[in-house]
Order: C-alpha cells, then structure tokens, then sequence
C-alpha cells in the first residue's frame, strides 16, 4: 500500500518536473516571453499558466495555443476541458469557449507587462462549476514543485 503510495507520487513528481524543464528551456532560447510574438496578438507556441490555488483535484490551467486558440481545465477531476479562441485587446485577454452546448463562455483576463502572468477579470466573465475564482485571481507561467501524495485504501 505504502508503496503505492509512494510510486504514485514520484510518478507526478517526475511528470511535472518534466514538463517545468521544458517551459525553461524555451524561455531561455527567447528574448521575448515563451511564445508570445511582438504584436501579443497571437502566440508562436503554447503558453501555459497555472492558478496559484488548487483546482479541482490538482491543477487549473490555462493554455495560450498558435492560431489563437486556447484549453482551460479546472483541474484533473474536472469533467470539462473548455476549448475555443482567444483575443488580445491591449492588456485583456478574451478566452471564448465553444465547445459548449448551451451557447458559448467568455473568460476575461488582464496579462501583465511581461506576459507572464494572467489576473482573473470577474466583471463580463461566466462562471465556472467547480472553481470560484475571484476578481484577481492570479494565473502564472512559473513552475511549480508541488507533490501531492495519493492514499489509496484496498
């Protein structure tokens, strides 16, 4: 059991771990934050930011994909991945959800200066069923080491 336990928590370790080495290693190759382009209308590859709470289960994150599209997942017990485009207007990202049966969400987003962080904008955003995010609710591009052990009972 213990041992389970232990596997599974290295295993995430090692997978996060992984996939930080790699968003730092594109970030020293650049001059200009990962992905993002001059004109911040668009992005050159993915760009992903992550919530500095939980989500639900884990993680909530936000990828920033070419062609100015987007995937939002509240965390890995969430049963939705929003998917859509995105729109830079100055400093306010636009995420806009299509995938939705009931219409689409929009998700409004103020990016600082050097594209590195995304703070939640409450007013003109729809809700979202797991995570209640509060105006301000902060988003970055760093990594993050957080292990999280899993017990499981047999």
């Amino acid at each position: 059991m213990k041992k389970k336990s232990i596997f599974i928590a290295l295993l995430g370790g090692a997978m996060l771990l992984s996939a930080c080495q790699a968003n730092a290693v594109n970030q020293e190759r650049e001059t200009t934050p990962t992905g993002f382009s001059a004109e911040d209308s668009y992005v050159s590859e993915s760009v992903t930011f992550v919530w500095e709470e939980v989500g639900f289960g884990g993680e909530f994150v936000i990828t920033l994909e070419p062609l100015n599209t987007f995937q939002m997942c509240e965390g890995p017990l969430s049963s939705t991945i929003y998917r859509g485009y995105f729109d830079v207007d100055g400093d306010v990202v636009t995420l806009r959800d299509s995938a939705t049966s009931a219409g689409h969400k929009d998700f409004l987003f103020r990016i600082n200066d050097d594209k590195t962080e995304l703070a939640f904008i409450a007013d003109g955003s729809d809700e979202l069923p797991f995570c209640k995010l509060e105006d301000g609710a902060l988003f970055s591009t760093e990594c993050r080491f957080t292990i999280h052990v899993l017990q499981l009972n047999n």
